[in-house]
């Protein structure tokens, strides 16, 4: 056994697929969520489900909270913290507070780094995103992008410095564009799913936006691999940022199009909007290869996901 992580935002599209990567890579997943079981949604629910086939599930346990901290006192064996929770309530809103989130985001914060070193810890591993600055493969672009990005850098950086300062092991993994069952429905890829198999033609609204399309599975083994290369050697580069495939909006749905039509035995239609707007930068995209995996078992689960729906 690889040894115990502490996973927090294992209720997320990405930690749900992170809690199974970890898991799989051998190690035991320990996953303290927000709430109560029975307070979360049935799009949450689903993927708690399947947490608990996989995690050590501890419910009611806020990061950084007292039952937070007395649960990790008691699990002098966790070899890593997964950090993946923060406060994204409202992230696509322009006016999201970034230094409020930053605030919850670090609440228990630097107790919780000290406790785990205490006991034995060695790394912390924290969830970036594209969107923050520095990020996103355009020197062009040195800021964040959103007020939701801002909140991600100073999240990060502020437990860069708590990591050195107690004496643990740093990394980031930089979130891309992922996509695969078990995501938001408010997702692009949902959109498309949902006008196909209601007999509509989705439209493409953002048709020129290059992002970097990495499905879940994989970039939740790049997660699990990259952890047990920060535990295992000290010189493993702090960031690392899976790449899939980049491409624009408008190729990404005509590939996710062609690929339902030949599951779905119908027609998947896309129309283009003239792309005038461009409120974010016009590429986003990552740099680190992926680990490979079997394209069409992930399209097919995909699918049939959707058709389950």
């Amino acid at each position: 056994m690889a040894g115990r992580v502490l996973l927090t935002g294992a209720s997320s599209f990405t930690g749900m697929w992170i809690a199974e990567a970890l898991a799989g890579a051998g190690f035991e997943v320990l996953a303290p969520l927000l709430r109560a079981r029975a307070d979360y949604d049935p799009e949450r629910a689903a993927r708690i489900a399947s947490v608990e086939q996989v995690a050590e599930v501890a419910y009611a346990h806020p990061f950084g909270s007292q039952a937070f901290l007395d649960l990790v006192g008691g699990r002098p064996d966790i070899v890593a913290l997964a950090h993946h929770a923060a406060d994204v309530t409202g992230y696509r809103d322009p006016g999201f507070d970034a230094t409020a989130a930053l605030g919850r985001n670090l609440h228990g914060g630097p107790e919780t780094l000290r406790r785990l070193a205490g006991q034995g810890c060695r790394a912390v591993l924290v969830t970036g995103t594209v969107f923050e600055a520095g990020e996103g493969g355009d020197p062009a672009e040195p800021l964040a992008v959103t007020p939701y990005g801002l909140s991600k850098t100073l999240t990060n950086v502020a437990f860069q410095h708590h990591a050195a300062w107690t004496g643990l092991r740093f990394g980031r993994f930089v979130i891309p564009s992922p996509y695969g069952a078990f995501e938001q429905q408010r997702s692009f890829p949902a959109y498309l799913f949902r006008s196909w198999l209601a007999g509509e033609t989705p439209v493409v609204r953002t048709p020129l936006y290059l992002r970097d399309h990495l499905p879940a599975p994989r970039l939740a083994a790049a997660y699990a691999a990259h952890l047990a290369r920060l535990l295992a050697d000290p010189a493993t580069p702090a960031v690392h940022r899976p790449s899939g495939w980049i491409a624009t909006q408008g190729a990404f749905a005509q590939k996710v199009a062609a690929e339902a039509e030949r599951r779905l035995g119908r027609v998947c239609p896309v129309r283009f909007a003239e792309q005038t707007g461009f409120p974010e930068p016009l590429r986003r995209v990552n740099c680190d290869p992926a680990p490979e995996q079997d394209e069409a078992v992930f399209w097919d689960g995909y699918v049939e996901w959707y058709m389950g729906r």
